[in-house]
């Protein structure tokens, strides 16, 4: 983005930095801002240097003798430019800069432009639907903090707050939300982040509610893919440290559900090509709920195969991740509520922490590992990544967290046990009728108590799998 400046004397910041942005760490957790503009004085001299600094915002010395007062290329038609190499991780920064006519000393430099609270850390685009956009709207204390910026729709970094799909003087018009955003999960990412690991977090926010998968698929619509690369391009250079996304709504329907694993793969390789980055971290959200429809429409199976899919595509694709939502509550019919987003961004977050960072913190949800016929009437849910014990205590036999479904439909379940700590015992009223499913979190809108890992309270994904003949 160009800054203009209407203050004609001294040194003229033109490029390569705005207020509150936040600069990529590379692998050596450094950064390079490359700077340019222009420079004018009425002043007589015989010579002109074009000075450049870079200091810590909250106690005014300079981050290090490499960023002390430096000269940038200095050109006699008025151009000057420098690049601040090795910019440490952290911050918040400021750079200044100043014009030194025939050798002045430095603190009385003629004046030039500043940039404030910079920062060196990493960058995550936000990617997907509505409930990435942010649509809760219950109370929540969730409110700005230094160190965690984005990146604008107007094309300026600022301090994030809620919303983030706030597209006051959008200059990316293709994800403009059709009413105003909320709150959303990513400021609690954000923050725990940088709690955690101790520097800047920037979030880029591209997501759409309502959007479809083929809205983000290049070859068949893509033109959020498209949208999204502007905004990131202007914002941070493409360069990015990994993507959020939280879609899956709009796919459930028959035409489009049978195309998602293909669609979703393309838009992995895809921003893996685009950010230049082979292994770069995809974190996604498994479908939470709705409840706009009654269980006799033909909406809910879609629902469930969406889920699965969600839960397979992380076993295909090293480095894609998937979190369960399914214990949490609504704002409307479809919209995860403001707490729910809170627990969302603090499980992204330890996904984040665990499988980028790699620091030693639970992340993983229990997922299904294996169905096992145990008797003619039983069937054992035996279950990975279980740290304590897998744990249930619902009674209530509208509750079931599962469905179990054969020729015959669906089968009454007579009783069931946790054994084993990781093994969901299930007893049938009848004998299985030919080819047989289980279903963890059955239809779009499924019990609100599930199962879930004692440590942690990590509830378990949802899944559809085929039962074995013996």
């Amino acid at each position: 983005m160009i800054r203009k400046s209407v203050c004609e004397n001294g040194v003229i910041i033109e490029s390569g930095a705005q207020d509150w942005q936040i600069f990529q760490q590379d692998a050596r957790g450094v950064a390079a801002i490359a700077l340019a503009g222009r420079w004018l004085t009425a002043a007589k001299h015989t010579t002109a240097q074009v000075l450049v600094r870079l200091i810590h915002e909250d106690r005014y010395d300079e981050v290090s003798l490499e960023h002390s007062w430096t000269q940038a290329e200095t050109r006699p038609d008025g151009t000057w430019s420098l690049t601040l190499r090795n910019v440490p991780r952290g911050g918040l920064y400021r750079i200044e800069t100043g014009l030194q006519l025939d050798g002045s000393v430095v603190e009385w430099i003629t004046r030039g432009d500043m940039i404030h609270h910079i920062g060196v850390g990493d960058i995550w685009v936000i990617t997907g639907q509505s409930n990435a956009a942010g649509y809760g709207k219950t109370p929540a204390a969730d409110g700005p903090e230094l160190g965690l910026h984005m990146f604008h729709a107007d094309g300026s970094w600022k301090l994030a707050a809620h919303p983030l799909s706030d597209s006051s003087g959008s200059q990316y018009v293709a994800n403009r939300e059709g009413a105003n955003g909320s709150h959303s999960p990513w400021l609690a990412f954000a923050r725990k982040l940088r709690r955690e690991l101790g520097h800047p977090i920037g979030l880029v926010p591209a997501s759409l509610g309502g959007s479809p998968l083929a809205a983000w698929t290049r070859g068949v619509d893509g033109r959020l893919f498209e949208n999204m690369l502007a905004y990131t391009g202007d914002g941070c250079g493409n360069r990015v440290r990994g993507v959020v996304w939280y879609q899956g709504e709009s796919d459930t329907g028959p035409e489009a559900r049978v195309l998602y694993r293909e669609r979703f793969t393309k838009l992995v390789n895809d921003w893996r090509k685009v950010f230049r980055d082979p292994r770069l971290p995809v974190i996604t959200v498994q479908l939470n709920r709705y409840v706009g429809e009654p269980y006799t429409t033909p909406t809910h199976p879609g629902w469930e195969f969406i889920r699965e899919l969600q839960r397979q595509i992380p076993r295909e694709i090293p480095g894609v991740y998937v979190i369960s939502a399914l214990d949490l509550g609504l704002s409307d019919g479809i919209h995860n509520d403001s707490n729910g987003n809170l627990t969302i961004g603090d499980r992204c977050a330890a996904v984040a922490l665990g499988a980028v960072h790699g620091r030693h913190v639970k992340y993983l949800h229990p997922d299904l590992e294996r169905v096992r016929r145990s008797g003619a009437r039983r069937l054992d849910l035996v279950f990975a990544n279980i740290n304590t014990r897998l744990h249930f205590e619902d009674r209530i036999p509208e509750h079931f967290p599962f469905a179990v479904r054969d020729e015959g439909g669906a089968v009454p379940v007579k009783s069931w046990a946790i054994i084993r700590g990781n093994t969901f015992r299930i007893e049938l009223e009848r004998a299985l009728r030919g080819q047989a499913t289980v279903t963890g979190a059955p239809t779009a809108c499924p019990p609100t108590v599930i199962p879930f890992d004692i440590c942690g309270y990590r509830p378990m994904l949802g899944f559809t799998a085929d039962v074995p003949a013996r």
